[in-house]
């Protein structure tokens, strides 16, 4: 046991303090064993990996023989299914045989094939029906000659099922001396086979041949017995050429078995995969009196379902086998080496900087000894390590205490540096300027009123010049009201009033929408009329400007609200092209500017003379949908600062 940390890791200052386990003992071995390494972890890992190895080799062999096992009873059960059901469809041509060749004696069959007399013709015809009546199955029946010429044809109880078989069909049975049986054939969905009996008149001659057509009735007797088999097996009817199974209710197309085999027994196994990829296996009998033949298969899988039951079972078992043995020899591993393991995790400890590690033993051998040691080892660490600790400490305080006197110092000596600078620069220019604007603004004046009847062009040039002078006498007023601002002249101000009077000021906004939204019981503000009146133009000038090329209808948005305290608030919103998060906070800057024209002093000036009135601005933007301008005028009746 030891004693739990107080501390966290060691500082670099102090990693190297101490190297205690550097003798020839072993203790650097035994501090950097590696946790793969520790027999803790091997003794568990060994012994799961014996318990896996027997387990799986166990489980390959019993899976093995209960999966040949089962095939055997399962190809056992599939062969005698289908030997039961070639035998039945064997008698049931034995009789089919037996009607056929009974109608074929009939004598007024006979005389009538013998004469070929029409007078004989009805008797023959009731003697032919009179027997397909007995037998629903007939589709029909006809007398050919010894050149297949047709005699006369009958209807039976079932020909309305295939009426096209009254023209007659080019594959009948062989027609032969003895009775034969043909193949399953399938018509508009019906599944059919024929029956040519022979009309012979002595032990030499034959003189015609009756052919049966029969239908195979509809029904669900393969499904029935393959149920019984099992719950996937399949029992399929065909031919013995192949191409054609069926379960008596339906043609089958997909994955017939194969129809090769041994040709003395009449029967043998036959396993394939189908084309969806499931593996089959059965056993396929042929019937003796008739060219057919019976399949019948069940999925591989499922014949081997027991089997796969069994191998999960195993696998259950085996994982609580190895769990219960892996946590066995954990518990051995721990009363073997936990003793030593104390000792090298203190030791960790230590090395990662954690001097309050400590060592707590009773034992009174060897390992007790070297955990004493220890102890008095790391408590001199500790010591010497607090004492270091405490003077870094001190010395890293006083240094950064320094360092953030020496930046803020730095920072107001450049920025008292800029703004004497500027406050200079502003003062000069803007009285050397103001004077030559205002000429200017006369000439321009002056000329618009002599020259009314001057060209477009020269009208147009007097415009851009009175536009260029409204801007250069904005500069000059921004530096001269950076250099100092006068003290406010406060009055009670409608805030829809000062709006009005700054869009009128700025004149035509082409292709913007201007949105008031100012309600109607708004409470006043006192302010500096003309100070929050350079504010309000201010903003209103950079929504134009940032609105100025984006393309498409922008809108200009003005709102007002008013809080419960009596605080007015004003938005000014435009759709224009935003400001970018990084330079939110340094707009307000004196000099700073994103715009291609202007010095960077409209938005310090107003921020001025916003504080100095009791208002504060505030903006928020998104690149690409616009910016928002808020101004927080105080409480109506408060005083400017």
């Amino acid at each position: 046991m030891y004693t739990p940390p107080v501390s966290g890791r060691r500082p670099a200052s102090t990693i190297q303090l101490y190297k205690p386990f550097t003798s020839a003992t072993g203790g650097m071995a035994l501090l950097h064993l590696a946790e793969r390494q520790s027999l803790s972890r091997k003794l568990p890992l060994l012994i799961s990996g014996l318990l896996v190895t027997v387990i799986v080799l166990f489980a390959f062999i019993a899976y093995h023989q209960i999966a040949d096992a089962l095939m055997a009873t399962t190809s056992a059960r599939m062969s005698g299914t289908a030997k039961l059901l070639a035998g039945a469809l064997d008698e049931s041509a034995r009789r089919v045989v037996l009607e056929a060749e009974g109608a074929a004696r009939d004598t007024a069959v006979q005389r009538y094939v013998v004469a070929n007399d029409v007078a004989l013709r009805p008797a023959a015809l009731v003697a032919l029906g009179r027997r397909a009546v007995t037998t629903p199955q007939i589709i029909g029946a006809e007398l050919l000659d010894r050149s297949g010429k047709r005699l006369l044809w009958i209807d039976g109880p079932a020909t309305d099922s295939v009426p096209a078989i009254r023209g007659g069909r080019s594959d009948s049975a062989v027609r032969s001396r003895s009775t034969a049986i043909g193949p399953f054939v399938t018509e508009h969905g019906v599944i059919s086979y024929d029956v040519a009996a022979p009309i012979v008149l002595n032990s030499r001659d034959t003189a015609a041949y009756l052919v049966q057509y029969r239908e195979v009735p509809a029904g669900q007797g393969a499904a029935l017995i393959s149920g019984l088999i099992s719950a996937k097996a399949v029992v399929l009817f065909g031919n013995r050429q192949g191409g054609f199974w069926t379960d008596f209710s339906s043609t089958v197309q997909e994955g017939p078995p194969p129809v090769d085999g041994d040709q003395h027994t009449g029967h043998y196994n036959a396993s394939y995969t189908a084309r969806d990829g499931v593996a089959w296996t059965g056993t396929v009998a042929r019937v003796g009196l008739a060219p057919w033949q019976v399949w019948t298969g069940v999925p591989v899988s499922t014949a081997l379902a027991p089997a796969q039951a069994f191998l999960r079972e195993i696998m259950l078992a085996a994982a609580m086998l190895v769990l219960i043995g892996g946590l066995a020899a954990f518990v051995l591993g721990r009363q073997v080496i936990a003793p030593l393991r104390e000792v090298t995790i203190a030791a960790e400890g230590i090395a990662a900087g954690d001097y309050s590690r400590r060592v707590k033993t009773s034992r009174k051998d060897e390992i007790g000894i070297l955990a004493a040691s220890f102890n008095s080892m790391a408590r001199q660490i500790e010591d010497s390590r607090s004492d270091m600790e405490g003077r870094v400490a001190q010395r890293t305080m006083e240094l950064k205490s320094a360092l953030e006197e020496l930046h803020e110092t730095q920072e107001t000596l450049v920025r008292r540096e800029k703004l004497v600078i500027l406050g200079q620069l502003a003062g000069g220019v803007g009285h050397e300027l103001r004077n030559p604007l205002g000429v200017m603004t006369n000439a321009i004046y002056y000329l618009s009123v002599v020259l009314k009847d001057a060209p477009e062009s020269v009208r147009e040039y007097l415009s851009i010049l009175q536009t260029q002078v409204g801007l250069s006498e904005k500069i000059v007023g921004d530096l001269l009201d950076f250099a100092r601002v006068k003290q406010p002249k406060t009055e009670t101000v409608s805030v829809l009033a000062l709006v009005e009077e700054e869009l009128t000021r700025i004149g035509r906004l082409d292709g913007i929408t201007v949105t008031r939204d100012f309600p109607p019981d708004l409470p006043p503000v006192c302010v500096d009329r003309i100070q929050m009146g350079q504010v309000v133009l201010n903003l209103i000038s950079n929504a134009q400007q940032a609105m100025d090329g984006k393309g498409g209808k922008q809108e200009l948005t003005l709102r007002a609200r008013a809080d419960r305290d009596g605080v007015v608030t004003l938005d000014v919103s435009d759709t224009g092209i935003g400001i970018a998060s990084e330079q939110l906070t340094k707009i307000f800057d004196p000099l700073y500017t994103t715009k291609a024209r202007g010095i960077g002093l409209g938005l310090s000036v107003s921020r001025t003379l916003a504080q100095a009135n009791g208002a504060e601005i505030r903006a928020r933007s998104e690149l690409g949908v616009g910016s928002t301008m808020t101004i927080h005028f105080g409480a109506a009746g408060e005083t400017a600062a």
